[in-house]
């Protein structure tokens, strides 16, 4: 066979742009030709080569947005402030422009492109509504991967929600009370998303696992030592937690007991290091209300009722801060959240003070800007940086039915306000915006938890789950509510199975002294629980002497007696000896034989 035999069954071009101008010629037919086995090499060879341009069929995004229609959101109550921001908004016809024009551009734009979704389209075109909380949702929490998503409330439980094991009726696959009745203050996922740190309102942190299983349950510290540094763990109410940015072993916790403490998940003893937290307070002690690791994981920074917060070192020494900011927010109020940017170069806090504040982490002398009526009614609340760290998030506060708490858009730079979001009647407590889910979850106060999402800029999450309808019941599938009682499952009508062997089950009866009707052995060695302790050679001569009490007759054993307790009386008779008169006994004959003397008379 020749090398031109070959050639008809490769492409007459390889590697060539699709879209080159030059109009294609028009393939001659193939000559009819004997089956000698080759159409089965035709099949398996390439019709084509090198990149090919995507196509999109225009029938199908159609159809998909239609089937996410039910869960689009109003917008009329939201708001956008400010036609020339850079941050603002554009229309999604020109994103969708855009979008298309660079597909066109090759790969190497392809290559450099963000990781992080851009904050040019905010995805809150839908929005889903879980609803399981009684009270408040005071923590969140989003796996690495953005598969499952748990949350916390006043109402003391914990509830795992999975999106892809979700359908309309949004329930989650496990709700508890991990801490008892302690409100949950800070949800955690650890780097590899397979530990959540659970901080509640008890004096120890508990970690489980992304199932719902206890994993670690960490030591309480004595109350009454004084000095914190000597204490193995917290004596008072924890208020804010965070894991290691790289370390996956390690985690801090803040509490109202004026300390901050760094945890090795391994050790739950003790902690592997304290940091007295130093106020100018009477007493020296404080409340410390949230707690976080920078970004690249050098600094701890702390935040106190005193209205300060500190920096410390984390690989030490913790004796005093390396800065501290002394009126960061106003005193006696509750700063919420210290999170820190990608660069850990600038930290925004959020106070019980209504304000919000933006600081340059190389000069704390004065913040960079200040955002005002940012109104705080829970001292959970938090404060975010969207993915691409062009926007800055929180939610505002507003008592009940009295008007609707938002999620506010700041500019990252000056803290300009950029977009608000209506969000529900009740404060906005919590706020988690994933970057590669690129979804955005606010937790309220109402007990509801509010996913919003964009099916166009969105990855799975929330669209895993808005479109799958629940399973319809069968005709053979029932439910009964009442209890089911199954037969013979109580003991009392259990029948013996003589054809099972029983030996395991003597073999247990025989160890249960209780059930084996076992005597009681003797107590070897001194005394215990009202019994007189024996040794070994009291035993055995024990054994050696013979007992003929059974042999006795009882009447003989009480009379040998009599004389003996006449001659020597030393109980009762000798008291009444003087007064008492003499016994006068009668010697009359029985009964019958002194009726035979009446009648002889």
């Amino acid at each position: 066979m020749d090398d031109s035999d070959f050639a008809k069954y490769f492409p007459s071009s390889f590697g060539k742009s699709s879209s080159s101008s030059k109009p294609k010629a028009k393939p001659e037919p193939r000559k009819a030709q004997a089956d000698d086995g080759m159409d089965s090499l035709r099949a398996f060879m390439p019709t084509s080569f090198g990149k090919q341009k995507p196509t999109r069929n225009i029938n199908t995004t159609s159809t998909t947005s239609a089937s996410y229609e039910p869960s689009k959101r109003p917008t009329d109550r939201d708001q956008e402030i400010g036609d020339k921001d850079p941050v603002n908004p554009p229309t999604k016809d020109s994103t969708a422009t855009k979008d298309r024009d660079s597909e066109d551009e090759g790969d190497e734009d392809e290559d450099d492109q963000d990781d992080n979704p851009s904050s040019s389209v905010i995805p809150i075109s839908h929005e889903i509504t879980l609803n399981e909380h009684s009270k408040t949702i005071s923590a969140m929490a989003l796996d690495p991967a953005g598969a499952r998503l748990v949350t916390g409330g006043y109402d003391f439980n914990v509830c795992f929600w999975d999106f892809a094991g979700m359908d309309t009726r949004f329930r989650p696959f496990r709700s508890m009370e991990p801490c008892g009745a302690h409100q949950i203050h800070e949800l955690k996922y650890s780097l590899t998303g397979d530990k959540i740190l659970i901080i509640s309102g008890e004096a120890k942190a508990r970690i489980y696992d992304r199932n719902g299983m206890e994993v670690a349950d960490y030591q309480k510290g004595d109350p009454y030592i004084r000095d914190l540094r000597l204490t193995s763990g917290h004596v008072a109410a924890l208020t804010s937690g965070a894991w290691h940015p790289y370390t996956k072993d390690r985690f801090i916790t803040s509490s109202t007991d004026g300390s901050i403490r760094l945890w090795d998940v391994e050790n739950t003893r003790k902690q592997a290091d304290v940091i007295a937290y130093k106020t100018k307070e009477r007493g020296g002690r404080t409340s410390v209300t949230a707690v976080a690791y920078s970004s690249d994981g050098r600094l701890i920074a702390g935040a106190g009722a005193d209205g300060t917060v500190s920096l410390y070192s984390s690989n030490g020494p913790f004796l005093r801060a390396t800065h501290t900011i002394e009126n960061a927010h106003v005193k006696g109020t509750e700063t919420s959240s210290i999170i820190f940017s990608r660069d850990s170069q600038r930290m925004v806090t959020k106070g019980g003070d209504d304000t919000v504040k933006l600081w340059d982490a190389r000069n704390l002398k004065h913040p960079l800007s200040i955002a005002e009526d940012v109104v705080s009614l829970n001292s959970e609340a938090n404060v975010i940086f969207s993915p691409d760290e062009r926007l800055i998030l929180t939610g505002t506060g507003v008592k009940k039915n009295e008007g609707y708490g938002k999620i506010i858009m700041m500019n990252s730079e000056n803290l300009e306000i950029v977009r608000t979001v209506s969000v529900s009647q009740s404060s906005v407590v919590r706020v988690l915006w994933h970057d590669k889910l690129n979804q955005i979850v606010a937790g309220n106060a109402d007990g509801t938890a509010r996913v919003f999402y964009d099916p166009e800029v969105s990855n799975k999450g929330a669209k895993l789950c808005a479109t799958k309808t629940p399973k319809k019941r069968a005709v053979d599938d029932y439910e009964i509510d009442r209890p089911i009682i199954t037969p013979h499952a109580l003991r009392m009508f259990k029948e013996d199975n003589t054809m099972v062997s029983n030996k395991r089950k003597l073999e247990k009866m025989r160890k249960d002294p209780v059930a084996s009707h076992r005597p009681e052995m003797p107590l070897t060695g001194p005394g215990k629980a009202g019994k007189v302790g024996t040794n070994m050679a009291h035993q055995a001569l024990t054994g050696f002497s013979r007992d003929n009490t059974r042999e006795e007759d009882p009447r003989a054993a009480l009379l040998k007696y009599a004389e003996v307790t006449e001659k020597d009386p030393q109980w009762i008779t000798p008291a009444y000896k003087k007064n008492q008169p003499k016994p006068v006994y009668d010697d009359r004959p029985d009964g019958d034989e002194h009726r035979e003397l009446k009648r002889k008379k």
